[in-house]
């Protein structure tokens, strides 16, 4: 930054004490040598700010190129499953299959007894599991 030497320091320490006097040049020294740790102090945390600044841009490109790559993967692999299985509908939340094929897989009813219901709501029965429980402990009775 500035080329003093110790030459340079040693005149500038004699003309000190000259224009100052032995009684001020100490508290002198001591207030110059606070500015100075300021002074170092604020250039630093500039520095670090700069350099924190430029490592988060250098992220973000980074972090912008990879985002680029990766929706151009994923246009690849939607471009590839698209060639592989044909022309697919918008999704609407119905399956693919034509009308015969929706008729012959119907779902079967959910029935809910109130004594199935627990602490947290009913529980959902198939309708080939709902066997009246008075028929199973009738079962249980002939036995005994």
């Amino acid at each position: 930054m500035f080329d003093i030497g110790f030459f340079e320091l040693i005149v500038i320490g004699i003309l000190a004490l000259l224009v100052l006097g032995p009684e001020r040049l100490p508290k002198a020294a001591r207030t110059a040598g606070m500015w100075i740790g300021r002074i170092k102090q604020g250039l630093s945390s500039i520095q670090q700010e700069v350099n924190q600044q430029l490592h988060m841009e250098e992220m973000q490109k980074q972090l912008e190129e990879n985002r680029r790559k990766l929706e151009e993967t994923l246009r690849k692999q939607e471009q590839t499953i698209t060639d592989s299985t044909g022309p697919q509908p918008a999704s609407s939340g119905e399956p693919v299959n034509s009308g015969q094929a929706a008729a012959d897989t119907e779902t079967p009813t959910v029935q809910v007894r109130p004594e199935d219901e627990g602490p947290f709501g009913s529980t959902p029965v198939s309708p080939e599991s709902s066997a009246e429980p008075s028929d199973k402990s009738a079962a249980s009775n002939q036995k005994g």
